[in-house]
């Protein structure tokens, strides 16, 4: 878009990038001399970490939204990146099921919002991407811009955005001081993040950058480095005591941050110590280096794979590479440059912060997108994409009338293109051709993801089997896919324009606050049987009448608990729920052992003999106490989804039916 069809106040807005990570996020934009700045949060800093948590009434967003994780995990999420271009988060947040670009528009109102505050109002962006990330994924982060109120111009690979960020900053983009111009450059960009990996090699002239192949792991990044620490460090633990820290939310969210923060430590140090605490036992533990790259190395060997399997794709080999340049926090690790030097032979590039070049390159692009000049003695920038997926239709071997998928377009084939491939009529006599698209490498369709249908209808009678077909694809450098289809012996055709399809999210952010905030699960199973409740037992539970959206949602979670726990004490559910009543029953049972537990603490801090023995048993009671009010909150969380669930599908315990009126009434109130 040109910046003068917008609005006279967008001509007055920067152009701005935003580098939407997996674990870690950054505004850039280009100042008034040119040069792309990173914009501080409101903390003062730099990055803010891509999580969200949801708290009474307020969503909370960064370092704060982590530290909160630890007292409420079942209300926190991070790590969404990943999930995008799927219907869901991975698991449910507050008891909700949220799609993925959701929890990312809550992040980019805050990135946006803070971005405000220093260089004024914000509406046009361009957001990085994975090169991996297949349409669904980069059509769901549009989406996430849009709900965060944002315009977004384009979507931009992120290891293309870094180029863009080394080209300004060695003046590729420009002149050398000797007048001459820049040579040309292959550039290879390892780019290791919080949760996804790219290789990008690239051909640099002057400020036209030419993808040449891309390959990637959109399951792989420092979580998963992360992971192998916690998971070490927790079979110590269970070796050790008996018991496994991961099994409780709140312990489990400490240890990751506890991870996360040895990590960081290991890349400076060669050992560091870490406490893991459960169950009212803390534990140290002293990992070094050499542990941790141990724990690793399969991890470090699937980014090395990738990486020699894209130079070798791309028909090259390490003495065609000019330069490897490294990006994502990741990269840090010692152990990726040691894996980068023996197995290039090269020294590699640091020049550019891996955590700020690739918001810096988005900025840059947006300026060119917006139609803003470049600064005096720099060239515009360029992009030249390659496709990152193949994409091909379904035909019928004719051999064994199996369904396969034809490449038409291989991946890394340069964009834009055209391409066309011939097919035949499966039977004599066919009345209409149609012509499935899909995108992946595999052979088999069902492997593969369907674009969409193009199809010729009302053909002549008498068209004998074999009659030949042309597909044309063409494929703009945006990403937006056209298909034809014709039969030449007709001069009959077909065209479509293939619109991913994709579930639209309908709810605005404000509607998703409400219901992801209003959401309270704290407290304690209700006593007594639901047989015992009476007319007056509505009071009892204190279910006064509330006239807020979050006491109404309280009220609501509150009935769906009771007919949990009705379900878990013997009310048959379809098998469909069998899995969430096993979870509740498991948690229910849990919370009963660790009941016993504590009662059995109390006795012996009642009995105990001696101020040693008495501070002793004190502290195994106040442990006791402290983990049944987890498993507390955690069975009342399980019966509370599986109530739900049972209102979803239609299923009620005759106990319970003289309250299914009320629950009608505010699931209407509520809009479920």
């Amino acid at each position: 878009m040109n910046a003068s069809n917008a609005s006279g106040s967008e001509k007055l807005q920067p152009p701005v990038g935003i580098d939407l990570g997996t674990t870690l996020s950054a505004v850039a934009y280009i100042d008034a001399s040119g040069r792309p700045t990173t914009i501080p949060n409101r903390s003062g800093d730099l990055l803010t970490p891509s999580a969200v948590a949801f708290e009474e009434g307020v969503v909370v967003v960064g370092k704060e939204a982590i530290k909160g994780s630890v007292l409420t995990p079942g209300s926190f999420a991070e790590c969404f990146k990943r999930d995008m271009g799927r219907g869901k988060f991975h698991r449910p947040i507050s008891g909700e099921d949220v799609p993925p670009e959701v929890c990312s528009a809550f992040l980019l109102a805050r990135l946006k919002e803070d971005a405000e505050h220093r260089i004024g109002p914000i509406r046009q962006v361009v957001i990085t991407v994975p090169a991996f990330f297949d349409e669904g994924r980069r059509k769901a982060t549009q989406d996430a811009g849009r709900l965060a109120g944002l315009e977004v111009l384009d979507i931009i690979n992120e290891p293309t955005a870094a180029a863009v960020s080394y080209g300004y900053h060695r003046t590729v983009l420009g002149d050398v001081p000797n007048g001459n111009p820049y040579p040309k450059e292959r550039l290879l960009v390892y780019d290791l993040g919080g949760g996804t990996f790219d290789v990008t090699i690239l051909d640099i002239d002057g400020g036209t950058f030419r993808t040449v192949a891309t390959d990637g792991d959109v399951q792989l990044g420092g979580k998963d480095f992360d992971e192998r620490l916690i998971d070490y460090l927790a079979e110590n633990f269970k070796a050790e005591h008996g018991l496994d820290p991961r099994s409780d939310p709140e312990d489990s969210a400490q240890l990751w941050i506890d991870a996360q923060e040895a990590k960081h430590a290991l890349s400076e140090r060669q050992k560091t110590t870490v406490v893991c605490y459960h169950a009212g036992i803390r534990m140290r533990q002293e990992i070094t280096r050499a542990k941790f790259e141990e724990l690793t190395q399969d991890l470090l060997g699937r980014t090395e794979s990738t990486m020699s399997l894209v130079v070798k794709e791309a028909g090259l080999n390490w003495t065609n590479i000019d330069r490897i340049l490294l990006i994502g926090g990741s990269t840090r690790m010692p152990a990726v440059e040691a894996m980068i030097r023996r197995v290039t032979n090269k020294e590699p590039d640091r020049s550019q912060s891996p955590d700020e070049a690739v918001a810096h390159g988005a900025a840059l692009y947006a300026r060119m997108l917006m139609g803003r000049q470049a600064a005096a003695g720099q060239s515009e920038i360029e992009l030249v994409n390659v496709n990152s997926h193949s994409l091909g239709v379904v035909g019928i071997n004719p051999k064994t009338g199996e369904r396969v998928n034809a490449i038409v377009i291989p991946k890394n084939t340069p964009l834009p293109c055209c391409k066309v491939k011939k097919f035949q009529t499966a039977q004599a006599n066919q009345p209409d051709v149609m012509v499935s698209v899909v995108e992946g490498e595999s052979r088999r369709p069902e492997h593969c993801i369907a674009l969409g249908e193009c199809v010729i209808r009302d053909l002549p009678p008498g068209l004998p089997q074999g009659a030949r077909i042309e597909v044309e694809y063409q494929y703009a450098a945006n990403g937006r896919l056209s298909v034809s289809a014709r039969v030449p012996s007709t001069r009959q055709s077909a065209h479509v324009t293939i619109e991913r399809k994709r579930k639209a999210t309908v709810e605005s952010l404000d509607a998703w606050r409400n219901r992801l905030c209003g959401i309270s699960i704290s407290g304690g199973i209700p006593g007594g049987s639901s047989g015992e409740q009476s007319a007056a037992g509505d009071k009892e539970l204190g279910f006064a009448e509330p006239e807020d959206r979050a006491g109404l949602r309280k009220r609501l979670d509150e009935f769906y608990t009771r007919l949990g726990e009705l379900a878990v004490t013997g009310v048959e559910v379809p098998d469909a729920l069998e899995a969430s009543l096993r979870s509740a029953r498991d948690a229910v049972e849990r919370m009963k052992r660790i009941e016993a537990a504590r009662k059995k603490a109390l006795q012996a801090q009642e009995s105990a003999m001696g101020a040693t023995e008495a501070s002793r048993a004190a502290s195994d009671a106040a442990a006791a106490g402290e983990a049944f009010e987890h498993a507390k909150k955690r069975a009342r969380f399980a019966c509370l989804v599986l109530g739900r669930e049972c209102i979803d599908v239609g299923v009620t315990a005759g106990e319970f039916e003289k309250f299914m009126p009320e629950i009608v009434r505010l699931r209407h109130r509520l809009g479920d």
